[in-house]
């Protein structure tokens, strides 16, 4: 009788299992490197968009369209500023000025949207600088502070001071968090 309920319970096992596919593992051996990539999105911190690169934004008021159309940064900079005006602060030792020309559309959307120069942020080194305030050329309109309805635009430069010869990502903030990411000059 023993014999018999072990014979039974080989057979159903092995009915049970005739029907199983076999399982095939995708853990590396010990000793086997894996590498995995996730390409993210154009215009992230990890994958920022370049210059004259429109980069498209989504958020919870609509859709909007940043592009930076010019970048001026160093001793050049330096002059524009100092020139413009003899007031404007001279950068600490190892900082510069650092001058973005950015267009900012409202693509689609049904409220209207704020958007300003301090809207903007320039990272270096994991840091984010807000502008500074200066007064710029007549020859360079800065960046006004709007109310967007869908389909408008504003365009104009901002004005930072960014870590010497550092790269530099700008960053559009939305809610206080960057939401993009461009590569500047």
């Amino acid at each position: 009788m023993r014999m018999g309920v072990v014979t039974l319970a080989a057979l159903l096992t092995v009915v049970l299992l005739a029907g199983c596919e076999t399982e095939i593992s995708t853990k590396p051996q010990a000793n086997e490197e894996v590498t995995v990539t996730i390409e993210e999105k154009r215009g992230s911190y990890s994958n920022p968009a370049s210059m004259d690169e429109v980069v498209t934004v989504k958020t919870l008021t609509g859709t909007f369209e940043v592009v930076i159309t010019g970048c001026i940064r160093g001793e050049k900079a330096y002059q524009i500023v100092k020139e413009a005006n003899m007031f404007n602060p001279e950068p600490e030792k190892g900082y510069e000025y650092l001058l973005i020309k950015v267009r900012f559309s409202y693509v689609s959307g049904k409220s209207s949207n704020v958007v300003s120069e301090y809207s903007f942020k320039a990272y270096s080194d994991g840091a984010g600088f807000s502008p500074t305030f200066v007064m710029l050329p007549k020859s360079m309109p800065e960046f006004k502070t709007v109310e967007l309805m869908p389909g408008g635009e504003v365009e104009g430069w901002i004005s930072f001071i960014v870590p010497k010869e550092k790269k530099v990502l700008l960053a559009y903030e939305y809610m206080f968090e960057p939401v993009c990411f461009i590569k500047v000059c």
